[in-house]
């Protein structure tokens, strides 16, 4: 049997709403997307193992999709439907190497559907930092995080140079130039009208654009716990929830259970400040790519620079 392959990727940005719309998109009839959200196959395939983990550092090696046959196998249940997809925001910063690696995998791949999700970047740049901050890898203060960029690149620590990956301009070119098919929506767009934006994309994707997800649950929220030791054992690997976790899936209906989980986090998540001073200072910095930005997605983003 001929291998499946998707036929659209969300490629970004990171802190953009992309888990949301991910968990949305996975509940059409009509949509498959792997259970795990963040392949980002494309995005390091091929690379030196030593380059590789320092690209990714603090996240773990086996969160990493590295070889064809496995990623392969995300998409060996997705027979009979229409879209085939995945989720991951890594190929949108490092599109030159995702669109080499596509080259080399899909036979007609400027025919892939590509959707993007961008945020204004100095609110998705704080967002970020405070996700590694709450999850312990980020043990800088923002400021002298971004004091530390420089260094942190040149050592190719790129994960912990939170700026960076939000000058938007040349990443969104690169796949508007190398693509057929391109939909681009601002953060903005799936706060205001959530059901709207889902209507578009299954019109974008050619699935029955009726179907109503439940859009309850905001996924993947970043802030400070309140309770440090409720947040680790939500996310971190541990004996009681491995023995809990099967439980409750044969109790939970599918699909459940992550809404669960994320309510819960949420609760016990506040939200983080960023110094006045500092925002000032990113939006200096995001400035000039934010005016070449809109003038290339004909969008006005001059909240952006408010």
């Amino acid at each position: 049997m001929k291998d499946k392959l998707p036929n659209f990727l969300i490629v970004g940005a990171v802190k953009s709403g992309t888990t949301s719309l991910y968990n949305y998109l996975k509940k059409h009839p009509e949509i498959y997307i792997p259970d795990s959200k963040e392949p980002r196959f494309f995005s390091f395939y091929g690379i030196p193992k030593a380059i590789f983990l320092k690209n990714v550092f603090p996240n773990l090696e086996n969160t990493f999709i590295r070889d064809w046959k496995s990623y392969l196998l995300l998409f060996q249940n997705s027979v009979n439907f229409k879209a085939i997809g995945e989720a991951s925001t890594s190929y949108l910063f490092h599109h030159e190497r995702v669109i080499e690696n596509l080259n080399k995998f899909f036979p007609e791949w400027k025919k892939l559907k590509i959707i993007i999700m961008l945020r204004d970047p100095v609110d998705a740049c704080f967002s970020h930092y405070s996700m590694y901050r709450m999850r312990g890898g980020e043990p800088l203060v923002f400021e002298k995080a971004l004091e530390a960029e420089k260094e942190r690149i040149s050592k190719k620590y790129i994960t912990l140079a939170h700026s960076i990956r939000f000058f938007f301009y040349h990443h969104v070119k690169a796949y508007l130039d190398n693509f057929d098919q391109v939909k681009i929506y601002l953060f903005d767009d799936l706060k205001k009208d959530t059901l709207g934006l889902l209507e578009d994309i299954y019109k974008f994707l050619g699935v029955d654009p009726s179907f109503i997800s439940d859009v309850s649950t905001k996924y993947n929220v970043s802030g400070i716990p309140k309770n440090k030791f409720i947040h680790k054992f939500l996310i971190n690997p541990n004996i009681l929830k491995s023995i809990v976790k099967p439980i409750a899936k044969t109790l939970i209906p599918p699909g459940e259970w992550r809404k669960i989980v994320e309510k819960i986090k949420m609760k016990n998540l506040q939200k983080s400040q960023m110094k006045p001073e500092t925002r000032e200072y990113l939006k200096n910095l995001y400035r000039d790519d934010i005016l070449k930005l809109q003038n290339l997605i004909k969008r006005d983003l001059s909240s952006w620079l408010e």
